[in-house]
């Protein structure tokens, strides 16, 4: 609960404009770099990757590049509240102050609100959370994903629940969200693919914690297993739910679940999916989450190493392209093979991620265990590759 309330200030203080710099006031780089970071920043969620992207920022202003001009950076973020009108607000505001590239924002009305102020300005926009799959077919030059969308958590999902779990009645519980409706969609339809089994489908309000209706509804079909496709930041209030009715089906959560605390002893069908291989398997993955963990005295959740990897790909994008105009920080951007600190990122022309990977986890007593890897790249199932 301290965390929450520390997460809460931290963000209200730190929303108007964030300089993170070791010497801030005394740089004496000609180029400043601007880069932007929208989500709802009140989100107790979204301070760790709001850390993760302050501290590629602070590390590339303490280590700066030795070739060409100098140039800094400095963080500008802001608090879009999930609401797409302030989210445009927020991305013409982005466009005045002249920023580099946006990494943001978290949720697809969001994204897909602001892409085209993006992409008219020519601003590069990287996503590194799992929105709508739409948000990388708009058409334009300057959106980029670097996980998968919901395209590819769907096609996860679903092998998931055909081949590993051989779920014989599955239900999707959803949310009315354009994400979790496309999610959702995407799921039946990869099911079905696979296998001539029952998937019904249940909807609930993005904005409610109550799922007593749609889980006692689930429960009178009979399911084996349950497949959540809401938000994350529904999780805890659907797990609480599942505990206080009783139900042992297993249950079969979306990206962030990891996050949170959703262990039960009683309950040993918890699993989630993950963007990603196994971060302990990655040299750079260690080095970044004890660099983390020093800085600001907590573990970075998953959404911070996303959001890392964004920020940095971008930083080294600016300084390839020896230039902050977004333009030719973009066009760089499509020509890239970075290194990241789980693998290599490269995107399709459309912007999305190339080889997007998985990984399901099971709940075992207090801890989540990495059991399968699901990639179209068969050596990744292995862990991380080598450099």
């Amino acid at each position: 609960m301290q965390h929450r309330k520390n997460s809460i200030i931290r963000a209200c203080t730190a929303i108007i404009f964030v300089c993170v710099s070791l010497a801030c006031a005394t740089a004496s780089a000609d180029r400043v770099a601007l880069i932007g970071f929208a989500a709802r920043q009140t989100d107790a969620i979204v301070q760790s990757p709001r850390d993760a992207i302050e501290m590629a920022v602070t590390q590339a202003n303490e280590l700066p590049d030795k070739t060409g001009e100098a140039i800094s950076f400095k963080l500008l973020v802001q608090d879009d509240q999930s609401n797409p009108n302030l989210a445009i607000n927020i991305a013409n505001y982005f466009v005045k102050s002249h920023v580099s590239g946006v990494i943001g924002h978290w949720y697809t009305v969001t994204n897909l609100a602001t892409a085209e102020i993006y992409a008219a300005a020519h601003i590069p926009q990287i996503n590194f959370t799992s929105s709508s799959s739409q948000f990388t077919k708009l058409g334009y030059q300057t959106t980029f994903r670097i996980i998968g969308g919901t395209d590819e958590l769907a096609t996860s999902l679903a092998e998931a629940a055909v081949n590993t779990f051989h779920g014989q009645h599955i239900i999707v519980i959803g949310n009315d969200s354009s994400y979790s409706t496309a999610l959702t969609e995407v799921i039946t339809s990869e099911v079905a693919k696979r296998s001539q089994n029952v998937v019904q489908s249940l909807t609930v309000s993005s904005q409610t914690s109550d799922f007593n209706t749609s889980l006692t509804v689930a429960m009178e079909k009979h399911p084996d297993l349950i497949i959540f496709s809401a938000y994350v930041t529904q999780m805890e209030s659907f797990m609480n739910t599942v505990k206080r009715l009783g139900i042992k089906s297993k249950i079969l959560f979306n990206d962030g679940a990891t996050n949170l605390p959703l262990f039960d002893q009683d309950n040993n069908n918890v699993y989630a999916i993950e963007p990603g291989i196994r971060q302990d398997t990655c040299p750079r993955w260690k080095a970044f989450y004890q660099q983390f963990q020093h800085r600001y005295g907590y573990m970075p959740n998953t959404y911070a190493r996303n959001a890392y990897n964004a920020t940095a790909m971008l930083i080294e994008a600016i300084r390839k392209s020896n230039s902050t105009d977004a333009e030719k920080v973009t066009a760089h951007l499509h020509q890239m093979h970075y290194k990241g600190i789980a693998g290599e990122i490269a995107f399709s022309a459309e912007g999305a991620l190339t080889n997007p990977t998985y990984t399901l986890y099971h709940a075992e007593l207090n801890n989540w265990q990495p059991i399968k890897v699901f990639s179209a790249d068969k050596k990744l199932a292995g862990g991380c590759p080598k450099d």
